[in-house]
């Protein structure tokens, strides 16, 4: 484990580590914007018990009322709600015994927190760092910068620039003097699945030996004080930079 991956580990067990990164991961729902109108219509569908075009109308919304397992194949095929007629009835009994109002609640909740995680580390990169497009970001030679450009100029200029070699787009790229840092940015609020992947992630890019840049994971969350989970024991043996948003300006001056 590196330097800042034990000064994280220190901050979280001894100190107010919780308290410093709710500065970068604010805990705040993100509400979802329902139109009003489509509401209505729903509800006239769902008062009529009109329930093919009631599930139509429902998979074409960001939140399905119900968790279900067979909800995320009806969205990619619509089509397998009449070749399943048993499914979607399952689904419309749910649903009209919950009542209107319970299936208004489930459409119109807060997206969960960790859904928010990855613009919440952009936006704090933008309130607290310089920031510049492709062309002034490499002839930047003075104090820490980061990369803000599209899409496309990005992963340009990490695989031919930087020859990176990489098919995503990091989290963050930047610069600090005439050095250059790539990183992945993950909060992980609890361990394994889908939490445990990004991790992964998080060290694929860490250990990437290509290119001409400082490869880095910047993770927060549970890891630093699960010291026997295997998440921890990954970060605790990889030979990588990985620590917590916390001390990324500190790397960077430290560089």
């Amino acid at each position: 484990m590196n330097i800042f991956g034990k000064k994280t580990v220190q901050l979280a067990k001894t100190k107010n580590y919780l308290d410093r990164l709710y500065d970068i991961y604010p805990n705040e729902p993100s509400s979802r914007d329902i139109n009003e109108k489509s509401l209505e219509e729903i509800k006239d569908l769902f008062k009529e018990k009109k329930s093919e075009e009631l599930l139509l109308a429902l998979l074409d919304l960001d939140k399905f009322p119900i968790k279900d397992s067979y909800v995320s194949f009806l969205r990619s095929d619509k089509g397998a709600i009449k070749r399943n007629p048993k499914t979607a009835k399952r689904l419309c009994d749910t649903l009209y015994t919950m009542g209107f109002d319970k299936v208004r609640e489930g459409i119109v909740a807060p997206k969960e927190a960790n859904q928010g995680r990855g613009p919440q580390f952009s936006n704090w990169i933008k309130n607290n760092f310089k920031r510049s497009t492709v062309e002034k970001f490499i002839e930047s030679t003075k104090g820490i910068v980061f990369l803000d450009d599209n899409e496309r100029k990005i992963m340009d200029f990490c695989n031919v620039h930087l020859d990176l070699g990489i098919s995503k787009r990091p989290d963050f790229v930047a610069k600090t003097g005439r050095k250059y840092v790539v990183g992945e940015a993950k909060f992980l609020s609890s361990l394994g699945g889908n939490q445990g992947r990004g991790l992964d992630d998080a060290l694929k890019l860490a250990l990437n030996p290509s290119g001409k840049a400082y490869k880095v994971a910047v993770v927060d969350g549970v890891l630093w004080i699960a010291s026997g989970s295997q998440e921890y024991k990954k970060i605790e043996h990889a030979n990588a930079s990985v620590f917590s948003a916390l001390w990324l300006s500190d790397f960077l001056k430290k560089l």
